[in-house]
C-alpha cells in the first residue's frame, strides 16, 4: 500500500493543483506551437492542466503542440502527459515561445523569485528569457514580502573546476555559510545539473527590494544586506558562475516593449492558498 500524505502535504498539494489549473485556464490556448514547461513540483498539476485543456479543445487539424522543457525531469512529465516535447536548441531560430509555465521557492510582492531548488536554474532562466510571457505557478507558503524571508539561500549554477574560488568570493560578498550541494548519501558526491555544473547554495540576509532602493535603502552589501538586482549582478560577474537562481528585473511584456526578446520575471504568479482559494498577484497590477 502506498504511503498516505499527511493532512497538511495533501492540503499543499490540493493548492498546487489548484494554481495550475487557474493559471492555465488563463494563459493557454490550443493554438499555441510552442509552450514552455519549468521543472518545479508544481508543473505536474500545470501538465495536467494542459492535457486536460487539449482533450476539451482539441487544437485544429495539422497544428501541433510543442513543449519545451528545462530539464530533464520536466521532459518526463511532457512525455508521460502524451505531449511532444521540443529541446531548447531546436527551436526554430525566429520563433518566440509563447508561454512558459513554471514555478518558484519563493516570490517576493514584486514579483522577484527565487529558483533553482530542482538544480534547472539555467534552463529555467533560458526557456523564461525566450517566452512572451513566464507564468509562476507556487503554494501560499512560497508568497512573502521580501525574498530570503524562508527560502533559506540562492542556488548558483557553477563550473565544477571553480566551485572553490567562488564559494570564497561568495564569503567576502556576505555568505559565509555557502556550500555546495551533495547527494544525501555523500560518497555520491556533488549534485550535477543537466549541464554537469555543481549548485552552490548561498545563504545571504533578507534581500531588499527595488522599492526599498526607492525608499533610501542602499542595497549595494556595504552594510550586509543586499538588494535582488545588485547582489544577482554580483554574483555573476565571479568568475566560473554559469547562472544565479534570483529572477528579476523585467518581465516578459516590459521586455518586448522595450525592443527586446524576453524578461526574467513572471507576468503573474498563482498562489494556491491554504483555504483553498486561488491569489493572483498581477506585474500590471504591482504600484512602481
Amino acid at each position: 500500500m502506498a504511503p498516505q500524505k499527511s493532512p497538511d502535504n495533501a492540503r499543499i498539494e490540493a493548492a498546487k493543483r489548484k494554481a495550475a489549473y487557474r493559471a492555465v485556464e488563463e494563459h493557454f490556448d490550443s493554438s499555441m506551437r510552442f509552450v514552455g514547461i519549468g521543472s518545479g513540483s508544481t508543473i505536474v498539476y500545470g501538465v495536467e492542466a494542459i492535457k486536460d485543456h487539449l482533450k476539451k479543445n482539441p487544437p485544429r487539424p495539422n497544428h501541433m503542440n510543442w513543449f519545451v522543457p528545462t530539464g530533464w525531469n520536466s521532459r518526463k512529465v511532457i512525455e508521460e502527459a502524451g505531449l511532444l516535447p521540443i529541446a531548447f536548441d531546436s527551436l526554430p531560430r525566429e520563433t518566440m515561445i509563447e508561454v512558459c509555465f513554471d514555478g518558484a521557492d519563493e516570490v517576493d510582492e514584486e514579483l522577484n523569485c527565487i529558483k533553482g531548488g530542482g538544480a534547472c536554474l539555467f534552463q529555467e532562466k533560458l526557456v523564461a528569457c525566450r517566452s512572451k510571457k513566464f507564468v509562476c505557478i507556487a503554494d501560499y507558503r512560497k508568497q512573502q514580502k521580501r525574498l530570503l524571508t524562508n527560502w533559506p539561500s540562492i542556488p548558483i549554477e557553477v563550473a565544477p573546476i571553480a566551485h572553490a574560488s567562488v564559494l570564497r568570493e561568495l564569503k567576502l560578498l556576505g555568505s559565509p555559510d555557502a556550500k555546495l550541494r551533495e547527494h544525501s548519501v555523500a560518497k555520491s558526491g556533488p549534485i550535477q545539473t543537466d549541464q554537469s555544473f555543481y549548485i552552490i547554495d548561498a545563504p545571504f540576509k533578507t534581500l531588499l527590494s527595488p522599492l526599498d532602493a526607492k525608499n533610501g535603502s542602499d542595497g549595494s552589501g556595504k552594510e550586509g544586506q543586499w538588494d535582488v538586482e545588485a547582489l544577482a549582478a554580483r554574483i555573476k560577474m565571479i568568475s566560473g558562475v554559469l547562472e544565479v537562481g534570483l529572477f528579476h528585473g523585467m518581465n516578459g511584456y516590459e521586455a518586448q516593449a522595450a525592443g527586446l526578446q524576453g524578461g526574467q520575471k513572471p507576468v503573474a504568479v498563482y498562489f494556491g492558498m491554504e483555504d483553498g482559494e486561488v491569489s493572483v498577484s498581477r506585474a500590471e497590477e504591482i504600484k512602481k
